[in-house]
């Protein structure tokens, strides 16, 4: 069972160990998910899905350690305009996995999408949780 006081206590940490440990953004679309995350995300971690759109990669101690959420065009992003039309410039091309490094491309777009998904993040997971 998790800790749903942890859990937001770790999202909210989520921005400065994005940067610290260098997250990338991942989006498979043969799966029609997105990853933001560590490249390699690190196996000491669980999958605790703790919205109906967001699941956390965490460690034993609570620390977030990566985020999932599936069916990112065909249903996140269409409760999220903003980060729809972001998307839609930063994840051009036909690649079937194309990553993104918010910490080497520093593209308005890629800037804004961070700033929105990370801003997005931490309001619905504290206001969305799942029954533990």
């Amino acid at each position: 069972m998790i800790n749903q006081k942890k859990i937001i206590e770790a999202v909210k940490n989520i921005p400065d160990i994005a940067e610290k440990e260098s997250w990338v953004f991942t989006l498979d679309r043969e799966e029609g998910t997105l990853f933001y995350s560590p490249k390699i995300i690190p196996s000491n971690t669980n999958l605790h899905q703790v919205t109906n759109e967001y699941a956390l990669y965490i460690n034993k101690n609570y620390e977030p350690k990566g985020v999932m959420v599936e069916c990112y065009n065909g249903n996140f992003t269409k409760h999220h305009k903003t980060i729809e039309k972001i998307s839609l410039n930063v994840f051009r091309g036909k690649e079937k996995v194309k990553v993104i490094d918010p910490n080497t491309n520093k593209k308005d777009d890629v800037t804004s999408l961070r700033a929105l998904f990370e801003d997005t993040l931490i309001r619905e997971i504290g206001t969305n949780l799942l029954p533990a």
